[in-house]
C-alpha cells in the first residue's frame, strides 16, 4: 500500500485504505480524485513474469463475486513486484535516501469476466502518468469529457 500511497502523494490525489472490517466489495482502498473515486485491490508478490509479458495472479471467489456487482465506474487490480527478500528491495544509502527496488503494474477489471486468475500485463507498468489516465476514465465514467 506504501507503494501506490507514494505514486498518489506525487501526482497528488488521495488514497483511502479500507479497514479490513469493512472490505465488502473486494478492494483494499480507493484512489481520490475531486470528481470521483477509483477503487484498487492492491497485491505484491515476487513472482517473475511469464515469458516476460505478464504475471498471472490468483483470484478469489469473494473478489470476484465483489467485482462483478460492482457498477460504478473503473476498478483497478494493482499487483507490486518486489525482490524475494527485504534486503534485496529496500536498501538504506549513506545519503539519508531510503530507495525501493520494487516496480507495480496494473489491469483494469470492472466489466470483465474474471476466471480464477488476472493476468497483469508487463507493459502496464504503474506511474503517476497512471493515475492521470484512471482520472480520465473516472471523468468519462461521470459523463464528464476528459
Amino acid at each position: 500500500m506504501t507503494y501506490l500511497r507514494n505514486i498518489c502523494a506525487q501526482f497528488g490525489v488521495g488514497l483511502d485504505e479500507t479497514s479490513s472490517d469493512e472490505d465488502v466489495h473486494g478492494f483494499d482502498c480507493a484512489v481520490k480524485y475531486r470528481i470521483g473515486s477509483v477503487p484498487v485491490q492492491v497485491k505484491c508478490t515476487s513472482k517473475n513474469f511469464s515469458r516476460d509479458t505478464h504475471l498471472t495472479m490468483p483470484v478469489e471467489d469473494g473478489w470476484k463475486e465483489a467485482w462483478t456487482g460492482y457498477t460504478s465506474g473503473p476498478a483497478y487490480f494493482l499487483v507490486v513486484r518486489v525482490p524475494d527478500t527485504a534486503e534485496e528491495w529496500i536498501d538504506h544509502a549513506v545519503d539519508h535516501q531510503t530507495t525501493h527496488r520494487a516496480a507495480a503494474y496494473w489491469e483494469r477489471i470492472d466489466g470483465r469476466d474474471i476466471g480464477s486468475s488476472i493476468q497483469v500485463q508487463r507493459s502496464n507498468r504503474f506511474s503517476a502518468s497512471t493515475l492521470q489516465g484512471w482520472y480520465e476514465d473516472v471523468l468519462r465514467a461521470n459523463g464528464v469529457p476528459a
